[in-house]
């Protein structure tokens, strides 16, 4: 099978349930033991298991994505599969009222086994962890942007 359009394909369904609910609908694609990294940002993290990968995908942006507005820039996007891993790069930018608006590049590097991923990595842009915090300081009242408790 062709991962990275398996990837886009989850990618959809994610779209569709930030937009809709039903985090559920994102199951099928990924493995049960599944490990989700975010890193180089102040709420970096690590969840083992899909349930906890779900929980924190609707609680990330209930707490944060929602409550501002946010871009993907698609335009300018990388996918790539190296063996058994699809690479995707992409600009995240998010506004809020008055606020300026806080970016980064995300580089999403997805590894499959048995056609479910078994490992999600976001890595953030060197340098936006700081960035981001002063962002939050000024701007960030009432959000929250972490996938764990």
């Amino acid at each position: 099978m062709n991962l990275v359009k398996k990837f886009i394909e989850q990618g959809r369904a994610f779209e569709t349930a930030y937009n809709m609910g039903g985090w559920d609908r994102l199951r099928p694609y990924f493995a049960k033991d599944m490990v989700y990294e975010v890193s180089n940002i102040s709420f970096h993290c690590e969840v083992t298991g899909v349930d906890n990968m779900l929980a924190g995908f609707e609680r990330a942006t209930d707490g944060f994505d929602k409550k501002c507005e946010r871009q993907i820039n698609v335009a300018e996007h990388v996918f790539a599969q190296e063996g058994n891993k699809v690479l995707f790069h992409s600009f995240i930018r998010f506004t809020r009222g008055d606020a300026p608006p806080i970016q980064s590049g995300l580089w999403e590097i997805a590894t499959y086994e048995n056609d479910q991923i078994t490992r999600l990595l976001d890595i953030y842009d060197p340098g936006c962890a700081q960035e981001f915090d002063q962002w939050m300081a000024s701007w960030g009242q009432g959000l929250d942007p972490r996938y764990t408790v």
